[in-house]
């Protein structure tokens, strides 16, 4: 029996599987095509979930294919010698659903540094200690660029 997608770190998890699915195969793929992959993927290889009890997932899913080509501009701001063809495409995806975070979402409902330390915990299942180094390293500077950083904010009161 499978799990039930039911909070937003499972969401992000289940959003990044699809969309490195959707983005991967985008000529042959769709994104329902994608979303039920990496549903039946799971978050163990012979674990895959039954249902989604979650919007979230829906809202990151939609929000990010949407606004890709923003988001993708706004990643290679942060990319120094770097271009979005040499990220590995499952490190793309996590930077993705983070920047559609930052960018889009209620700071209130999602502050930045959930949206960080989600893009860590993604990087650390995903991939590898380079890669988390790497997402953490441009996730902070876009957030000191976007003027997102609470402690740097409430640093500057005191």
């Amino acid at each position: 029996m499978g799990l039930s997608v039911e909070n937003r770190s499972q969401a992000r998890q289940v959003a990044v599987q699809a969309l490195y699915d959707y983005t991967h195969f985008e000529s042959n793929n769709d994104l329902d095509q994608a979303l039920d992959f990496a549903l039946e993927s799971g978050h163990f290889p012979d674990q895959g979930y039954d249902e989604v009890a979650n919007d979230y997932l829906y809202l990151l899913l939609n929000g990010v294919v949407d606004h890709l080509s923003e988001i993708d501009a706004h990643i290679e701001k942060y990319l120094k010698n770097w271009t979005l063809a040499r990220i590995a495409r499952i490190d793309l995806n996590i930077l993705r659903v983070a920047f559609f975070e930052l960018l889009y979402m209620d700071k209130e409902d999602v502050p930045a540094r959930v949206t960080v330390d989600e893009a860590i915990e993604l990087s650390k299942f995903f991939s590898d200690d380079k890669s988390r180094q790497f997402i953490n390293g441009v996730l902070a500077t876009a957030i000191n660029d976007l003027g997102q950083n609470q402690d740097q904010d409430e640093a500057k009161l005191k």
